[in-house]
């Protein structure tokens, strides 16, 4: 299963599509978890960007990212 970086091609094209700086996506990848009140922005922009996603995936985000989303 793509985690919800991956599911947006990886930290910069997330932090590009809803709007906020890669820092801060990298620091939810590096902690897995989005804060609360990001995820109703979060699920618009998937929306708008026709990524397929569900608030369960912002809140339960796996642990085994792959190497190149650690990079990013």
């Amino acid at each position: 299963m793509l985690s919800v970086f991956q599911k947006f091609g990886g930290i910069r094209p997330m932090a590009a599509k809803i709007e906020v700086p890669p820092s801060t996506v990298k620091s939810w990848h590096a902690k897995r978890d989005i804060p609360e009140w990001r995820r109703a922005t979060i699920l618009a922009r998937a929306k708008e960007h026709g990524i397929d996603l569900t608030e369960v995936e912002l809140i339960n985000i796996p642990a085994d990212a792959p190497a190149e989303e650690r990079a990013a």
